[in-house]
């Protein structure tokens, strides 16, 4: 060959672009490339930035294939969550995005929602009507253990649509509307009937109601000391959830159950309770379950950590 000619074939390989890295043949969501076991997608973050331009809440699903390897979870909020427990947060933080938007009422000086009078509804363009409506409404003659109030939710006759690309985003704004309402709708229901706060559940004639999560076999009524006024009270029990940690012997076992109830004689509402073995059980609020929930969040995470490190070499 002439150095010409060797000098030619160097120049075209100079000029050609390496291949692309293979993508990951494990996981079609992953945007790794090459040769590995951490797998991770493209993140997704808010549209809106906090005030240092900054992202907000970025999230993407991971997994491990390598040592310890774990299946795959979504990472947010400084958390391996689950499927479920994802979906559990993106509702909490919808409820929260409620309550922000209130405050905006607040600010335009807008009356705040009446969900006990008012009817909400959702319309679009090239609609004859309501689409979707709801209202509170109280039974004139309920029959025994039958709920005093509801929610009606319905649609006027004949108010389907064919919507363009402009009506289907004013439904879908009104949608996003009308959601919060709908809330303030269930709340109001539930304060009504008994269910949302402390207190006797009872039916229109008098006689004890239950909650819905209620294992009704299992609630107990008591009376009252004739000297304290009379009357009946009910504790309510739900179905309860246990778990056994074991290593392998069985005399060493650790029993968790959690349970919810609700004891009328006291005016708190429906609690949690959480027992670890032969302790006495934990009474938790609403605030003490999300304490909780919280806590063993980050403890399993700690301990997916741990697991992953359990399978590491030691280091010379």
């Amino acid at each position: 060959m002439s150095i010409s000619d060797a000098t030619s074939t160097r120049q075209l390989n100079l000029g050609q672009t390496e291949p692309a890295a293979a993508p990951c043949g494990t996981y079609t969501w992953c945007a790794e490339t090459g040769q590995h076991t951490t797998h991770a997608s493209a993140y997704t973050e808010a549209p809106t930035p906090d005030g240092f331009g900054d992202c907000v809440l970025p999230a993407n699903i991971i997994a491990e294939t390598g040592a310890g390897a774990f299946a795959p979870c979504v990472g947010w909020l400084d958390l391996d969550l689950t499927a479920e427990q994802t979906r559990a947060r993106v509702a909490e933080l919808h409820r929260h995005l409620d309550t922000v938007a209130a405050l905006a009422d607040i600010v335009d000086g807008q009356a705040p929602l009446e969900p006990g009078t008012e009817c909400y509804s959702v319309t679009a363009f090239g609609t004859n009507g309501a689409l979707i409506s709801s209202e509170v409404y109280r039974l004139d003659d309920p029959q025994p253990g039958e709920p005093a109030a509801r929610i009606a939710v319905f649609g006027q006759p004949e108010a389907d649509a064919d919507l363009d690309v402009a009506g289907a985003d004013q439904l879908v704004a009104g949608l996003e509307q009308f959601l919060p309402r709908l809330r303030a709708q269930r709340n109001h229901l539930a304060a009504v009937l008994g269910s949302g706060s402390g207190g006797s559940v009872r039916a229109t004639d008098g006689t004890p109601g239950h909650y819905s999560w209620c294992n009704v076999a299992g609630c107990r009524t008591y009376q009252y000391d004739e000297r304290d006024g009379g009357g009946s009270y009910v504790e309510h029990v739900g179905h309860e959830t246990a778990i056994t940690l074991s290593d392998g012997h069985p005399a060493d076992d650790i029993r968790i159950t959690a349970g919810l109830g609700a004891d009328e004689s006291y005016t708190s509402g429906p609690k949690v309770y959480l027992a670890v073995g032969d302790l006495d059980a934990l009474g938790l609020g609403a605030h003490g379950v999300d304490t909780t929930i919280a806590q063993l969040e980050a403890l399993t995470s700690a301990l997916r950590t741990m697991r992953g490190q359990m399978d590491s070499e030691a280091r010379p």
